[in-house]
């Protein structure tokens, strides 16, 4: 099957090993078949096998309806106008047995149940300004880690599928849009919290965020932001400056490509500015990164490889979702 994936080239599931491997058969087992949107983090076993354990922990495990995650999800892939991920949750929702629910979101509308409608409204605001959380207590911290992974993935998806791509129905029976396209597994397993743990032993620990400290989410959350902070290594130390600082001032938030990345850029060397645009854009406006500017970012060294690209690409995604974990954490505190 050729590779769908965009800038790097992905280990197919014949021929992974190790952590990837084992991801895989997780992955395969309780969501779905392996597609490019999961095979797109492969070079990187570390950071795979961190987003897979936020994603499974806060999204598939745990007491909270997989109807209302999923509703997130599709919140906060609107957010990042993502329709990758959009036409994914479309999907998610009807194979819920909720057609007619999809099906208003799709049209524009909003669910016909309030608290469905209110947890949208939440998902979508995550990626702007911050509104009040429609719940709290013990299923706080998988609303907040689904949204929270959506939008790292999202970035991260943005810059590595090609535009336009969409998965389909993701249902075994229908027709698949394209060769490897994903299949959905049973989404009402009863998945218990903390099987992805192991995956994450000899990875950077990080600090568990206050909504899900002492959760497998929580840990999970904390060592995909440690490891993607490691990121910062592939830039000089003025480089990774910049692009902590011009992320900040954004807020982490998605916008269209532009000159504002200019200015930020002028203060740089023409190597350091070749990994800086793409950390950055990937943070920002994900769906900009070419690959003339990948390609460029490699010429400026030859140790260079599809494991460095990816995580130079996680660490301007997670640096900006640290800003918006950061928005909710203080709605929520508030």
């Amino acid at each position: 099957m050729p590779s769908l994936v965009r800038h790097v080239t992905p280990v197919s599931p014949d021929r992974a090993v190790g952590v990837v491997a084992e991801v895989y058969a997780q992955v395969n087992a309780e969501f779905s078949s392996i597609g490019p949107a999961v095979m797109m983090m492969s070079p990187s076993p570390e950071l795979m096998a961190a987003g897979w354990s936020l994603m499974r922990e806060a999204q598939l495990a745990g007491s909270v309806p997989a109807l209302e995650k999923a509703v997130v999800a599709l919140g906060a892939a609107q957010a990042n106008d993502l329709e990758y991920d959009v036409q994914a949750f479309l999907s998610v929702l009807r194979l819920l047995g909720r057609p007619e629910l999809a099906d208003a979101v799709e049209r524009g509308g909003q669910p016909a149940d309030p608290a469905l409608a209110a947890l949208l409204r939440w998902a979508v605001a995550t990626g702007g300004d911050q509104v009040e959380a429609p719940f709290s207590g013990d299923g706080t911290a998988e609303y907040v880690g689904t949204a929270l992974f959506t939008h790292f993935i999202n970035r991260v998806a943005a810059a590595m599928l090609p535009a336009g791509l969409t998965p389909g129905s993701m249902a075994a029976d229908d027709e698949p849009p394209f060769e490897g396209a994903p299949v959905l597994r049973d989404l009402d397993q009863e998945l218990h919290p903390g099987t992805t743990l192991p995956l994450l032993d000899g990875l950077p620990a990080g600090k568990e965020p206050a909504w899900a400290t002492g959760l497998p989410i929580g840990r999970a959350y904390g060592t995909l932001a440690a490891t993607a902070a490691q990121g910062a290594g592939l830039l000089t130390p003025a480089a990774a400056e910049v692009v902590a600082t011009t992320i900040a001032e954004h807020r982490g938030r998605r916008r269209p490509a532009g000159d504002w990345l200019d200015q930020p850029l002028t203060a740089l060397t023409e190597q350091e500015r070749a990994a800086a645009k793409v950390a950055i854009l990937a943070g920002l406006a994900p769906e900009a990164v070419t690959d003339e500017q990948v390609a460029a970012w490699h010429a400026t060294d030859h140790r260079l490889s599809d494991h460095c690209t990816v995580f130079l690409l996680a660490y301007g995604a997670m640096t900006a979702v640290t800003h918006i974990e950061a928005g909710i954490a203080a709605t929520l505190a508030a």
